[in-house]
């Protein structure tokens, strides 16, 4: 078994091909589609009406394609040109508008709808960067859009499961086959006010070779900071769920999904 370097999974071309495969099938997907009709629906002019949503952080934008065929504009935003590259020649891929960079490189007052998937939210570690982040989205809004994303929820201690026993998984290959995945987790820092931070490292093995990722490290924010980082940013936080059926937050929550309107 052979141990190969490796960049940054967001921006390596090889780990890009592999997203897909291992996040399909993702709850979160459908979730989103249903707010952007309901939303739509909701609006002026009813369901005919011109309906934009910002996609912050789009990866390979399987979310986007969709909701291009639900009929709506679609502007992708990623700073990995690797997962850009995969978006672009996804069937449909042609619908959407795709921009490298972040929410500040989204048009101004354009967006019904901003949403973060795939937990994007967390990637986005120091508090300076996240806020930042937050206000680009609020500038890229029309007064009345929402933003909508989800953070896993602290209590849950999901770190704690990262290990490759507990996440060990096979998969189809885009060239055909398969490849085994799993996760090493490296570091957990809870000291910090904002949240937990861990960083962690994936691994994929094809015909005897591994591949070790580079470190991503991701924060766990809890309610009441990502509440006051919204308000903070100028949304009124209008829902919280706690899954992706839009129920209540209750002790066996996994997810955090906040829904923030800019007035």
């Amino acid at each position: 078994m052979s141990t190969l370097p490796s960049t940054n999974p967001y921006e390596d071309p090889e780990s890009a091909r592999l997203y897909d495969a291992e996040n399909s099938g993702r709850e979160d997907v459908e979730f989103y589609r249903r707010l952007a009709r309901e939303l739509r629906d909701a609006a002026a002019g009813g369901a005919g009406a011109p309906f934009t949503v910002l996609d912050i952080g789009c990866g390979t934008v399987v979310l986007g394609v969709d909701l291009a065929a639900d009929g709506h504009c679609v502007i992708g935003v990623d700073p990995a040109e690797a997962m850009l590259q995969i978006a672009r020649t996804r069937p449909g891929g042609e619908r959407v508008t795709w921009i490298l960079g972040s929410a500040d490189a989204a048009p101004e007052g354009e967006a019904d709808l901003a949403v973060m998937t795939g937990h994007a939210a967390q990637q986005i570690v120091p508090a300076d960067a996240w806020r930042t982040l937050l206000r680009d989205a609020h500038r890229a809004l029309r007064p009345g859009g929402m933003l909508a994303f989800e953070s896993r929820d602290p209590r849950r201690r999901a770190w704690e499961r990262w290990t490759p026993e507990s996440t060990r998984g096979t998969f189809p290959h885009p060239d055909g086959g398969e490849f085994t995945s799993w996760v090493e987790l490296l570091e957990v820092d809870e000291s910090g006010a904002d949240g937990v931070v861990e960083t962690h490292r994936g691994v994929t093995e094809r015909e005897g070779s591994a591949r070790r990722g580079a470190e991503e490290t991701l924060i766990f924010r809890p309610l009441d900071v990502l509440r006051a980082d919204l308000e903070s940013a100028g949304f009124a936080v209008e829902q919280v769920c706690g899954d992706w059926s839009g129920g209540p937050i209750t002790d066996a929550t996994a997810e955090l999904i906040l829904l923030g309107r800019r007035p």
